[in-house]
């Protein structure tokens, strides 16, 4: 039975499972996107977090207080995440650090027989990601990536009716997102790590480098080090929603250009960039502002799919169709 929760959907079950019947979680990064996934997890009353992985004494803490909160059991709590897939009583594990931290827990839960939920991006590299497809293969393993709005009943509509014709021949498709309330990244000096931090595990296969806040939780996603910006942030999403109603194949070609910061000096990915992918008969555009209002149709980001007998606007509050004038 499916419900729906917000806008998302769960499956649904009546009473408290018993013992036999739990599901033993182990959470491996426990800062806000893990914390809300985790919280997601409790909506299923069968599941319960048994460890909790962290680099951060300060998210741990964080994470305990999530599964006070849902009412469930204290989990244990480690700073290495191989602890956790050591643990025979783990059955799944919800990876949410950061980017360059996806591959070598995903690949070796698979390795360890655990089934993995993985938030987005699937991983920092194509090399990486095509290693974590082949280790849930060998080892028959169920493996998601973390693409929320996917769920999202409003966005399953509107890509049934791209995908049933009534927009005509489907052309061109865009996503683009331009935020205005983004975080400075200005300069600042290289510190010790704050207390409590493990920065070396931290790093991980990331080059050494000296400890900056910069670089460090949310605005890891600036530096080519740890991930791909904000197209790897946002574009990951919105570009999935389009290949809901549109799947993506034959791709031909793709060009994109960017410009550096907009927010700040000190960040490496662009600050604004464009990309357009040739799929032949259907082309797709990429767009993304940081730290600008402007929107599309009044729109900050969403997604578009422009056909012969109109346009489809969508986001997170809905979507709408634009017909053609004629």
């Amino acid at each position: 039975m499916l419900a729906a929760v917000g806008p998302f959907v769960r499956l649904a079950r009546s009473g408290e499972p018993g013992a036999n019947s739990k599901i033993r979680l182990g959470f491996i990064g426990s800062g806000q996107m893990g914390r809300g996934d985790l919280e997601t997890f409790f909506l299923n009353p069968e599941v319960d977090c048994a460890v909790i992985a962290d680099v951060d004494d300060i998210q741990i803490a964080e994470g305990l207080k999530t599964c006070e909160k849902a009412g469930r059991p204290k989990p244990d709590t480690v700073r290495d995440f191989r602890r956790v897939l050591d643990r025979k009583d783990v059955d799944i594990v919800l990876i949410a650090t950061p980017d360059h931290w996806h591959a070598l827990p995903a690949v070796m839960a698979c390795q360890a027989g655990k089934d993995v939920y993985l938030e987005k991006p699937l991983a920092k590299t194509i090399d990486e990601g095509r290693a974590i497809v082949t280790a849930a293969e060998k080892h028959n393993r169920i493996l998601q990536m973390g693409s929320q709005w996917r769920s999202c009943q409003h966005m399953l509509e509107a890509a049934e009716f791209v995908k049933s014709g009534k927009l005509g021949k489907v052309s061109m498709a865009r996503g683009w997102a331009n935020l205005d309330w983004q975080p400075k990244c200005e300069k600042k000096p290289d510190c010790d790590p704050p207390a409590g931090v493990d920065y070396d595990f931290w790093l991980g296969p990331a080059p050494k480098r000296p400890f900056n806040p910069n670089r460090f939780h949310y605005n890891f996603r600036w530096h080519w080090d740890y991930a791909g910006g904000l197209m790897t942030d946002w574009g990951v999403h919105l570009i999935n929603m389009i290949s809901m109603g549109t799947p993506l194949q034959g791709l031909k070609s793709v060009s994109s250009t960017g410009i550096a910061q907009l927010l700040g000096d000190d960040w490496e990915t662009p600050g604004g960039q464009s990309a357009l992918y040739d799929f032949g008969g259907f082309m797709m555009i990429w767009e993304h502002l940081s730290g600008y209002a402007t929107t599309i149709n009044n729109h900050p980001w969403g997604v578009a799919w422009y056909g012969s007998e109109g346009i489809i606007m969508m986001n997170d509050a809905g979507w709408e169709v634009i017909p053609e004038r004629r």
